[in-house]
């Protein structure tokens, strides 16, 4: 689940992301993202895209996502 903290008092909900497929066969690859624990961010200044990214690392799967962070209006 995403949300915007800039105002802590005010903290609003932006999105819920979640690339599981239920449809998928984990024995195989197919089911996505399993057992997401391992979570940091990569500030602009540092990425290869100039974009701060959130990188998650599912120890189930054995799989690392990389997300971009864009702001919110």
């Amino acid at each position: 689940m995403v949300y915007d903290v800039t105002e802590p008092a005010s903290a609003r909900f932006v999105q819920y992301v979640n690339n599981r497929d239920f449809t998928g066969d984990p024995e195989a690859g197919t089911a996505g993202d399993l057992g997401s624990e391992g979570v940091f961010v990569i500030p602009g200044a540092e990425s290869p895209t100039h974009q701060p990214l959130l990188v998650v690392a599912s120890e189930v799967s054995g799989t690392t996502t990389l997300y971009a962070i864009a702001k919110t209006k």
